[in-house]
């Protein structure tokens, strides 16, 4: 079974990030965004629990350097959940070309890459990754990501401070909640087919507000009772 990566969510402003930073202390989850990283029209924090993570993106200008498809739907309005992405073995130009395949409407792989000042060098991070067309009944992307050979170990003194540090040591199943649920299943369920993976995923229909749900795995002594950021939920999971 496919597991979550991350989950990107875009906010509007530091104010934002400043209020998920107070739910986030009072529920007890490590999260420190001046500890982000920043580039060219935009600024990056990471919420971590073990390897698994939220990425919170605030654009602060019209003119950056974020995934351009990203900041074209930022640019139109749009905040909250972009996409969740799940982490793959297998190559992921071969997973690519299935979905493309079958009908599925995916991205070429591509390496995340951040440039410096005035663009004199270029950083090329262990990673590449693909994307869907947003899955039906709902605003939220699809994404495989595919790591270099050794390149998790590496980065691992980078994901700081980590949930993992007080008990929250990763992120389980996830809920996707959407205004046309039965059209959402099937299109998940015809993708696992496809790439012959499930995916630690299901689907509920959406009442309110929220996009998302997605379980924390917490130990017994941890007193983690939920917290909500954006249009996401963190629930315990105590299994």
């Amino acid at each position: 079974m496919l597991e979550i990566n991350h989950v990107v969510i875009h906010v509007d402003s530091n104010e934002n990030v400043d209020e998920f930073k107070h739910h986030l202390d009072n529920a007890g989850v490590p999260f420190e965004p001046a500890w982000g990283k920043k580039a060219k029209g935009f600024k990056v924090s990471n919420i971590w629990f073990g390897m698994q993570y939220f990425e919170i993106v605030n654009i602060v200008k019209s003119k950056n350097l974020w995934l351009p498809s990203w900041a074209k739907r930022h640019a139109k309005g749009e905040r909250g959940t972009f996409c969740i992405l799940f982490k793959i073995q297998s190559p992921i130009s071969d997973l690519q070309k299935k979905l493309n395949d079958a009908g599925y409407r995916v991205t070429e792989p591509e390496r995340t890459t951040f440039k410096g000042f005035l663009g004199l060098f270029e950083k090329q991070l262990p990673w590449r990754f693909c994307l869907t067309s947003k899955i039906p009944g709902t605003n939220i992307e699809l994404g495989f990501i595919e790591y270099d050979a050794g390149a998790e170990e590496q980065i691992k003194p980078y994901l700081v401070p980590n949930g993992a540090d007080v008990g929250l040591t990763g992120l389980s199943r996830s809920t996707i909640y959407s205004d046309q649920p039965m059209k959402t299943n099937q299109w998940i369920r015809d993708l696992q087919l496809i790439i012959g993976e499930k995916l630690n995923l299901s689907v509920v229909e959406k009442l309110n507000n929220m996009s998302l749900s997605v379980d924390v795995k917490t130990s017994k002594s941890n007193p983690f009772s939920g917290v909500g950021i954006s249009d996401v939920v963190l629930l315990p999971d105590y299994s």
